[in-house]
């Protein structure tokens, strides 16, 4: 579950709205059951009518438009890295993006091959939607024997429209019915996200000054925010999801910053770090270190998996014991200030180098492929005994020493 603190996320329903012939604009909204949340929308300027005044609250929503408002207060707006691919959705369709973050994050999946992206979404579609947004934990249907309709609820749809039933965010009709595969109107989207962007306080960001702890410390429970910035120390974050960035600011200096299944989808900025900061049982898909003074110190553990690394100061990154893949891709771009050291302990993946200057220590361990650009010069490459390098494509300035071994070198004439 998410906190309840109000915090309202600005959504825009431009591509709700389309053009409309010339009728009366008369508000078509006064006395519908859904006023109240449309007049807060269209009084922030989070909805705008169409051409001629309507707001049209009983016309379905398609399928493409409800997944972008979702984007939206889910707070997905980076570009995706996870491209779309079914056969009823071309690259240069509006929804392509949007549809793509959705996939990324795991609120969509598709139908084998398609999307539907012009279908109306049916209640059911939408409250699995909102449900794995929210990430809710599903459990017992019981809830559902309360619709004269249950048995027309789908199996694949059962827990999720059961979670959103039991958090309050949908409810039935008034004959007892809750019309799974009915199509949702504008007006029971915008009621539905109304609900978890400001009744639930939508998906806030946080700012953590001094020592506590961030998330659920129940067993399996875990707590939903957009952004997450630390700027004191001795700070646990546990069972978190973070739909935008983790911010571990320079104030932390050499204080303790540790996470225990934390999922980040955005990126994370490390600042500053403790000596060491522990990642375990966390997942990234981004981490860029930018300490200013000193080395960050990053250990994984469990089953965290690091997937792509950028190195912007000295660091440190440790793998200790777990199961997880660890730091997967670790890249030393351009631009960086000669002398970086970067010291690894771990089986690690692919670690590219485009700076001049820094300096790479594998102290135990290995490198499945180490690759230096024709622009990096003044590289040094120092591998401890009992390190093995597979793979290493160099450009022959670079120097490599230590008694460890390279299995298979490349050495490139410097264009």
């Amino acid at each position: 579950m998410i906190g309840r603190k109000l915090v309202t996320v600005g959504l825009s329903l431009g591509l709700l709205l389309g053009s409309a012939g010339h009728m009366s604009a008369a508000a078509d909204y006064e006395g519908h059951w859904a006023q109240k949340q449309m007049s807060r929308w269209l009084e922030q300027g989070w909805l705008k009518g169409f051409a001629d005044g309507s707001v049209r609250p009983d016309q379905a929503i398609t399928r493409a438009e409800f997944i972008a408002l979702i984007n939206q207060l889910a707070g997905l707006t980076a570009e995706s890295k996870v491209k779309a691919d079914f056969s009823d959705l071309p690259k240069t369709s509006w929804a392509y993006e949007e549809i793509s973050k959705a996939l990324e994050v795991g609120i969509i999946k598709g139908y084998g091959g398609t999307i539907r992206p012009g279908d109306p979404v049916m209640r059911q579609e939408a409250a699995i939607m909102v449900s794995r947004m929210m990430y809710f934990e599903t459990g017992s249907t019981e809830v559902l024997s309360m619709f004269s309709d249950k048995d027309q609820i789908a199996g694949w749809s059962e827990a999720d429209v059961a979670a959103l039933i039991n958090d309050g965010g949908m409810k039935g009709y008034p004959d007892g019915r809750f019309a799974p595969e009915q199509a949702m109107t504008r007006a029971e989207a915008i009621a539905l996200l109304d609900y978890y962007n400001v009744t639930s306080g939508g998906l806030q960001s946080v700012t953590i000054s001094h020592s506590e702890g961030l998330g659920s410390f129940e067993p399996g429970a875990i707590k939903y925010y957009n952004n997450v910035t630390v700027s004191g120390y001795d700070v646990l974050l546990q069972n978190l999801k973070i739909f935008g960035d983790l911010v571990l600011e320079e104030g932390i200096g050499n204080g303790e910053v540790n996470l225990d299944s934390v999922e980040v989808l955005g990126k994370v900025i490390i600042q500053g770090s403790g000596d060491p900061s522990v990642l375990k049982n966390t997942t990234m898909n981004q981490v860029i270190v930018q300490k200013n003074s000193g080395t960050a110190r990053l250990v994984t553990e469990g089953t965290t998996w690091v997937k792509a690394l950028s190195v912007q100061s000295s660091v440190i990154l440790d793998e200790g014991e777990g199961t997880g893949e660890g730091f997967t891709d670790i890249d030393l771009p351009s631009g960086l200030a000669a002398g970086i050291v970067v010291t690894l302990n771990g089986n690690f993946g692919d670690v590219n180098i485009e700076a001049k200057g820094p300096v790479l220590h594998l102290q135990k361990g290995s490198i499945r492929t180490l690759k230096t650009a024709a622009s990096a010069t003044g590289v040094k490459i120092e591998l401890d005994e009992g390190t093995t390098v597979t793979q290493a494509i160099l450009n022959m300035s670079t120097k490599v020493r230590g008694a460890g071994k390279v299995q298979d070198a490349i050495v490139k004439e410097d264009e």
